[in-house]
């Protein structure tokens, strides 16, 4: 078994391991990433994101499926200075999951789930990708940056780990979620959590009452990926 790791510290401080779960599926999850104020100012700029800007989110082989997932996304939304925070832990993630990300780059995007929105268990790289060479096998580290106004103005929205993960090179039907463990992450503001793409996770639904766009659970999430020549 292997360890699950909470941290509570921020990029420029060394880690702290504040609780152990034992689990096969390795999760890394920092609170108070950034600086409050570039939180906070990533979390206007979602706000701020032009409608015009935010399309329907799709699921694998860019097919709009709503039964699995519902939300909207914006692909060209700039976060540079969570990249530079993320660039800043990477040594130190790199050590807890076990992977290296030497030769890789980002690739990410802003979600916004509001009421009734969710997206079911998946994995962000499968089997099959390895097996067909997509450009999804690429993916060496997934990565989810939350923000949202404080106290939250919604409920649900955790991010579901399950307790499993298939190795790239297993050629079966992938896993059920029902056969596995889980545990709950809570998208509080200004965390982020790190784990293999491989592992099967899902989006809890998110329940806003007031049904406003602001009040969204707003995360940034994607994936360290190797370059082509990586």
């Amino acid at each position: 078994m292997t360890e699950a790791v909470d941290t509570t510290t921020a990029p420029n401080a060394p880690m702290g391991v504040h609780a152990i779960w034992q689990s096969s599926t390795k999760v890394c999850r920092i609170t108070d990433f950034l600086p409050a104020p570039a939180a906070e100012g990533l979390l206007e700029r979602a706000v701020s994101t032009a409608r015009d800007d935010l399309l329907p989110a799709r699921v694998r082989g860019n097919q709009l499926d709503t039964h699995t997932r519902r939300s909207l996304t914006h692909r060209g939304f700039p976060a540079p200075e969570l990249l530079t925070a993320i660039d800043a832990v990477s040594d130190q993630v790199e050590k807890v999951l076990g992977v290296s990300c030497t030769g890789t780059e980002p690739s990410y995007t802003l979600n916004v789930h509001n009421d009734g929105d969710f997206y079911r268990a998946h994995q962000d790289v499968s089997s099959r990708d390895a097996a067909t060479g997509v450009v999804a096998a690429r993916r060496v580290l997934t990565f989810v940056f939350y923000v949202h106004r404080t106290p939250a103005p919604f409920t649900g929205g955790a991010l579901r780990v399950y307790d499993s993960s298939v190795p790239l090179n297993v050629h079966h039907g992938g896993l059920r979620r029902e056969d596995c463990a889980y545990r709950d992450y809570g998208p509080d503001h200004n965390s982020i959590v790190f784990f293999l793409p491989s592992s099967l996770h899902e989006v809890m639904p998110v329940s806003c009452p007031s049904g406003e766009y602001a009040d969204s659970r707003f995360a940034i999430n994607g994936w360290l990926c190797r370059t082509d020549g990586a």
